[in-house]
């Protein structure tokens, strides 16, 4: 409707003109012919048509940013419904487990269903790109690892990992929590 309001003005505005040199303001009719009035006519015509499909294509522009600026957040927001969705069935046999261990007589039985629990758990975050980062006979990277102590040794190199403290992980190459570990400083003298 705003952008009939305009054409109607800007018609208007050029009308306006037209008439006024079809009238003779400041002795203008005496070099100008009919077909050059028609000449304007169409350019102002034409100019109209230019500048409403420009307020389409900006009315168009907009609303494609707006659905994906939308689209974006919808996304962000259920990014994660995947892997909650595979983490059911874990949380499902974490109960059941649990359940068993109350009445359960064979403690090993149980505890070797929570071992098969676990092994899935890891297998769906390795499904993800979640990647455990190696740590054990390692040299210390302050970019994946968390020295948490350093221990005094004559087995190890200086800054090779001696023990897991904490595991860590990348998700996707990226670093999710470093892992925490104990660093060996060589006290042999080497």
């Amino acid at each position: 409707m705003r952008k009939d309001k305009n054409k109607k003005k800007s018609n208007e505005d050029m009308d306006g003109v037209l008439d006024d040199i079809v009238s003779g303001v400041d002795g203008a009719t005496d070099d100008i012919s009919g077909e050059d009035i028609e000449e304007v006519r169409r350019k102002a015509a034409e100019r109209d048509e230019y500048y409403n499909k420009w307020l389409n294509i900006h009315a168009e522009y907009e609303n494609t940013k707006k659905r994906l600026e939308k689209e974006k957040y919808q996304h962000i927001k259920f990014a994660n419904e995947d892997i909650i969705s595979r983490l059911f069935p874990i949380m499902d046999n974490f109960d059941m487990a649990f359940a068993a261990m109350e009445k359960a007589e064979d403690k090993v039985a149980v505890l070797e269903g929570i071992k098969m629990i676990q092994k899935e758990f890891h297998r769906v975050l390795e499904d993800s790109g979640v990647e455990k980062i190696e740590t054990l006979g390692k040299k210390f990277d302050p970019n994946f690892h968390e020295a948490v102590m350093v221990v005094e040794t004559g087995e190890f190199p200086d800054d090779e990992i001696v023990e897991e403290v904490r595991p860590g992980y990348t998700f996707n190459g990226r670093l999710l929590r470093a892992a925490q570990v104990k660093v060996a400083k060589n006290t042999s003298g080497d």
